[in-house]
């Protein structure tokens, strides 16, 4: 089917400290061609690497270049560049998980992609060049499991390297499935458009088991609940014995008790903060008589010393002698005169010391009176703090504890009210479940048949495959061909009665060569989406130091030239590109791009990698 297509434009490679180096192919025939270790093989990685593989084209350690970048036109003149880097990984060296897009395509944007994930992943924007834009699901297994369809699910349909290209089965199978399903109908899906999801059973085997295994699980919850709740229900009524109505009346009187509780909780706290304050009160008024009492106390000791020290000197002055007699000091034993008429203090003396002890019989009232004051505000504070403790006493012993036992009353009788809501919404589970347990067990769960992919290709369909395969054989001079198919049964190739797997390595490069031409140009014919290029390393096999096989096993002169005669005349619309060592003589090669590597830094282009060492392999 004719219709817009990619093709590859340029590979690139560079890296920090390496010259550039690139290699451009034409929409057509490509091949690349060169002694061994000159960097071919890198080439085709690079293009493998570039769609979505995880090994890496070559070392950067070894090469110098990390950075690879594929070009690609559309026929209708739109294009696309990809840049991947070669990054350090814990295990070595592993391609980067996001690839940088610069897109000229209206349904692929530009920007940074992640080949994982969620969402536009690199391998959706891949598959959008196919024309495929909603993610595909493809039968993958016997079971009729499903994969996802991505580029890398067939990307081997369109490119054989030098290890899969002597694969003794094969190659439309891809070596990681386990089984042909998911590439078979990989290819039905480029052929048709359709995923054949109505084909797939309403339940499989393990489905089918997996439903029986939940219902026994539901079943045996759903018994051990309601057990459960007969047993919680059977406790409680037992405790309680009114119904719900009586619970609910319950629940009201029970409320209004709390209610008249916490009225008096909440009374006696107000009391509680009244004492409270006026024991605060009382204690500072109690502050204050202690320290009047304390200078009433000192005042009076004050009365005390000045009456002692008045009667002192009123008693020395009632002692003073009457006569004129020298007086000595007892001190410094001075001689004292004294004088002729002395005034006498006793009067003075006697009432100071009356006025004195008037004061101090005054004070020992204040005194008194204070103590007095004392004692009644400390009774008043003994009496409040009395009180205040018996109010507290009987809000934490008695009305706190009440509360809470009603409370927990209430939430008991709320729990049996839920446990018995419960048991009618569980009565009803059971019911609706035991309906559907009974429709289940009248439903015939018919074990699918066994899902083979190869049935689904009709035999015109693959008829045209095989007729391609054998036109190629023949006219590719495979020696002494009388017949050529591709066998339904293996999905390979057989020649002349004999399967490929029966053949010598030489001779399986060229079949299996052959056989992803064939699917190229069957593609081309009648395929819905389809990829338009072909990548091929060592068709011929010519390296012998690669292969160890014997010298009837390699292709002949005249195959290596019929093949490339055919490539070259038939490549149609479609993009090829081949590595081999030799070109076989005899071909006219004119309409080809040829892109040679000579290893002589003298004549041409040395190799693919124009800074890599060349004393070293290149591959």
């Amino acid at each position: 089917m004719s219709g817009k297509r990619f093709y590859i434009k340029e590979i690139d490679v560079s890296g920090p400290n390496v010259e550039p180096s690139s290699v451009t192919f034409s929409d057509g025939v490509n091949i690349v061609y060169g002694p061994s270790n000159t960097g071919k093989s890198y080439l085709l990685k690079c293009i493998d690497f570039m769609f979505g593989a995880r090994d890496v084209p070559f070392s950067c350690l070894g090469t110098g270049y990390d950075t690879v970048t594929i070009q690609m036109f559309s026929t209708d003149g739109h294009s696309i560049r990809m840049t991947r880097k070669i990054v350090e990984g814990k295990n070595g060296e592993k391609g980067a998980g996001t690839v940088s897009v610069d897109s000229t395509f209206d349904r692929i944007e530009s920007g940074d992609y992640k080949l994982e994930g969620k969402g536009d992943t690199y391998g959706v924007i891949l598959l959008r060049l196919l024309g495929i834009d909603e993610q595909q699901k493809i039968i993958a297994k016997r079971d009729y499991s499903t994969n996802n369809l991505t580029l890398r699910s067939f990307f081997h349909f369109f490119y054989l390297d030098e290890t899969n290209i002597i694969r003794p089965d094969t190659a439309l199978v891809s070596s990681s499935f386990s089984e042909p399903n998911a590439c078979l109908m990989t290819l039905l899906y480029l052929l048709t458009g359709k995923n054949f999801s109505e084909i797939i059973p309403q339940y499989t085997d393990k489905q089918i088991e997996e439903r029986k295994m939940q219902r026994a699980g539901v079943k045996g919850y759903l018994n051990q609940k309601l057990s459960e709740i007969a047993s919680k229900k059977e406790e409680l009524e037992q405790a309680l014995s009114f119904d719900d109505n009586e619970i609910e009346k319950k629940i009201g009187s029970t409320l209004r008790e709390i209610e008249e509780i916490e009225s008096e909780i909440s009374e006696a706290l107000t009391t509680s903060s009244k004492n409270i304050k006026r024991l605060a009160s009382i204690s500072s008024k109690l502050e204050e008589a202690y320290i009047l009492k304390e200078r009433y106390v000192a005042l009076q000791s004050q009365y005390s010393s000045d009456i002692k020290r008045l009667e002192f000197v009123n008693e020395g002055e009632k002692n003073f002698p009457k006569n004129n007699l020298p007086v000595k000091c007892p001190y410094c034993d001075a001689e004292i005169k004294n004088p002729s008429s002395r005034i006498s203090y006793v009067f003075m003396v006697e009432a100071e010391a009356a006025k004195t002890r008037f004061q101090q019989s005054d004070l020992q009232e204040a005194i008194s009176d204070i103590d007095q004051q004392i004692n009644s505000l400390e009774n008043k504070s003994k009496i409040l703090k009395q009180a205040n403790d018996d109010i507290m006493h009987r809000i934490s012993i008695q009305l706190g504890p009440k509360v809470a036992e009603l409370r927990e009353q209430i939430d008991k009788y709320k729990r049996l009210i839920e446990i018995r809501r419960e048991i009618d919404s569980l009565d009803k589970i059971a019911k609706e479940f035991n309906e559907d347990n009974l429709k289940i067990d009248n439903e015939k769960d018919e074990k699918p048949k066994e899902f083979k992919a190869k049935d689904f290709f009709d035999d015109t369909m693959w008829n045209m495959i095989s007729n391609h395969f054998e036109t190629m054989v023949k006219a590719c001079e495979y020696p002494d061909c009388v017949s050529a198919e591709m066998s339904k049964e293996t999905v390979d190739a057989v020649v002349n009665g004999k399967h490929k797997k029966d053949e010598g390595k030489g001779y399986r490069a060229f079949l299996n060569t052959i056989v992803l031409f064939t699917i190229m140009k069957v593609l081309e014919e009648k395929a819905l989406h389809r990829l338009g290029i072909l990548i091929v390393d060592s068709p011929i096999l010519s390296l012998k130091e690669k292969y160890d096989f014997d010298e009837s096993d390699k292709a002949t002169p005249g195959m290596k030239e019929s093949l490339f005669r055919y490539i070259l005349a038939n490549s149609g619309d479609n993009q090829v590109i081949i590595a081999e060592n030799e070109l076989p003589e005899n071909v006219a090669f004119s309409d080809a791009n040829l892109i040679q590597f000579t290893m002589d830094e003298e004549r041409g282009r040395y190799g693919f990698m124009h800074s890599y060492d060349k004393s070293k392999n290149a591959e």
